[in-house]
């Protein structure tokens, strides 16, 4: 079956398409609702004022600007990071490119034709230190971009590129760099258009009726009304419910995104032996183990998630594996011996 590793993306791809969609709806509609209750009075003007510059203005520029951000992944990361471009069209042009460089682009073409992609996607180079590394962008299939560092070249044998730049196409193949950047999406969305609007009025105005409530369920249970009381201090709970939901709901966002990482690493790896070989592959990551890596400061949570490799520390624990994005290399090689996730 054609890219059978994309089904579990398609779902969350899915997800993520219908949640922008209803964003978009929920933004025409609030600021629709907003114009009508200029035209109502004083008081309406003021609550028309916050459904259209509070949740109807933000909701439609979350969309606009995600939509922007998704399909110009490609020029956006060429434009912020020191990347050469290589041409496959400008291969035989004497003195343009190393021989490294041709061969770089001609590998990671021949890969992406066994993988059926329907278009090559464009090879870069990243002009970095000696950190060892690669990642995939792109808004589809067709619309991509692969990326090595000068490290990875530099400390890497041939074979052990083919198969880390084999990874990449596997992610790309996956469609993990379009799920990635939806699921990237999705908390920035439901910050802006849920929990902005509900904040304000939750703390502005919320945590006066909180105390208001707090104080009356104190009166009441020091003159013996208990029943009532517990009605209070049920408001002052739910009030703190609400204020803590923004963070709750970015520590679950944050393990499914984290997750999501791990679990897509473990398929582009199965990728990468089936298109090179396992050894090849092994050979790659326990090499990429070895170096030294210092990843930079910039963009550094955003490329978390990209990088062939991150830094993990060997920590014990039942749940420090949820601080990272990527498994431990000792278990990518694991799964790639016992010949997990390849089909």
């Amino acid at each position: 079956m054609k890219f059978k590793n994309a089904r579990g993306n398609l779902a969350v791809i899915t997800i993520m398409t219908l949640f922008c969609f209803g964003v978009f709806i929920y933004g025409l509609c609030a600021s629709y609702y907003g114009v009508l209750l200029f035209q109502q009075g004083a008081f309406s003007f003021i609550i028309g004022l916050f459904f259209l510059v509070c949740i109807g203005l933000p909701s439609l520029y979350w969309v606009i600007s995600t939509t922007y951000q998704y399909f110009s992944a490609v020029p956006t990361y060429i434009n912020q990071r020191n990347i050469r471009v290589i041409n496959p069209y400008l291969l035989d042009e004497k003195g343009l490119y190393s021989n490294e460089e041709q061969w770089l682009c001609t590998a990671v073409r021949d890969i992406a034709i066994a993988e059926n992609i329907p278009k090559p996607p464009v090879v870069g180079i990243e002009l970095c230190d000696d950190n060892a590394n690669a990642y995939a962008v792109g808004a589809t299939r067709s619309y991509s971009m692969v990326v090595a560092t000068t490290g990875l070249i530099k400390h890497l044998n041939r074979e052990q590129v083919a198969a880390v730049m084999a990874h990449e196409i596997g992610h790309i193949a996956n469609l993990d760099t379009m799920a990635k950047t939806l699921l990237s999406a999705a908390w920035g969305g439901v910050m802006m258009i849920l929990f902005t609007p509900m904040l304000l009025v939750v703390w502005y105005l919320g945590r006066f009726v909180a105390l208001l409530m707090l104080g009356a369920g104190l009166i009441y249970g020091l003159f013996g009304n208990w029943q009532e009381a517990m009605g209070f201090f049920t408001g002052v709970v739910i009030w703190l419910v609400l204020l803590m939901l923004p963070s709750m709901t970015q520590f679950l966002v944050t393990l499914l995104t984290f997750w999501h990482s791990r679990w897509r690493e473990y398929h582009a790896d199965a990728v990468a032996a089936r298109l090179t070989s396992v050894d090849a592959m092994v050979s790659a990551l326990a090499t990429l183990d070895r170096l030294p890596f210092q990843p930079p400061k910039k963009n550094r949570e955003q490329m978390s998630t990209l990088w062939v490799r991150v830094p993990i520390k060997e920590e014990t624990g039942t749940f420090h594996w949820l601080k990272h994005t990527h498994p431990p290399i000792h278990k990518r090689i694991e799964a790639l011996r016992r010949g997990f996730y390849i089909k």
